[in-house]
């Protein structure tokens, strides 16, 4: 019986790395399983029965099951480990790719891959609603190092238009300040945001930290600010059921969940 392997990750690069306090016994191997087709890919040997690796980044989409067989007998592969950081998953997301590859690992530690198409986006990491204006910095995600010219783009969902503010990207990281005066100028509306440099359009949201919900569990402090022809008017940034960042403008007197 093999012991569990102390280590299943997936580098930057797509190479699947699993490996063993113990070598394997003679005879047994790894194999990559999908559930929706029955392909089978066997895990190579790294050469000391200590580690295997394999490139994983062809894999079609969904979920690949890692198992160990030994002849006609086939188990599933357990790992007890923890799974990848959050700067694992940064420098992931920070090379340019179409598909990604996570691993999983079941409650009972069978280990598995989730595989999935993915469309660059603006991976947010901080919201500072505060004096006046709405700060959000982060990393663009599957688009590799980008440069030149960008802008946020305040999108209106009906008829309220866009307003677009400057903004800065270094490679892939990216910081954003949007003014709640500009929103308050247009009719009360609900704004989509996007970041917009060189031929990239990515919309904003919140998606490397594996914690998916956050609609009605997070939210910002809202800022109050003068409307048009007098009045007051409420400015809050909020997240979508698809975990995008938004920002809801509202009458003062009106203002609610978005």
């Amino acid at each position: 019986m093999a012991t569990v392997a102390n280590q299943v990750r997936v580098g930057t690069d797509d190479a699947l790395l699993i490996g063993w306090p113990a070598p394997l016994p003679d005879g047994e191997r790894v194999v990559l399983w999908h559930d929706e087709s029955g392909a089978e890919l066997p895990v190579e040997p790294a050469g000391d029965r200590l580690t295997c690796t394999t490139g994983v980044g062809d894999l079609a989409p969904g979920r690949w099951e890692l198992r160990l067989e030994a002849g006609s007998l086939t188990r599933p592969l357990l790992t007890d480990d923890p799974g990848g950081s959050l700067g694992g998953m940064r420098g992931y997301a920070a090379r340019a790719r179409d598909r990604s590859v996570t691993v999983t690992r079941s409650p009972g530690g069978h280990a598995a891959l989730a595989v999935r198409d993915v469309v660059p986006h603006a991976e947010v990491e901080a919201v500072h609603p505060r004096d006046g204006e709405i700060l959000i910095t982060g990393l663009l995600a599957y688009t590799g190092p980008q440069y030149g010219g960008a802008r946020l783009v305040a999108a209106g969902r009906r008829s309220a238009g866009t307003v677009t503010r400057a903004a800065r990207v270094d490679g892939v990281e990216f910081r954003a300040r949007l003014p709640i005066g500009a929103l308050a100028a247009r009719p009360p509306a609900l704004w989509d945001l996007f970041l917009d440099v060189t031929a990239v359009h990515a919309r904003l949201a919140t998606r490397l930290d594996d914690a998916p919900g956050k609609r009605g569990k997070l939210s910002f402090p809202i800022q109050v600010t003068a409307a048009p022809g007098g009045g007051d008017r409420t400015v809050r940034p909020y997240y979508t059921a698809a975990d995008e960042l938004s920002v809801a403008c509202h009458e003062a007197a009106a203002d609610g969940p978005a």
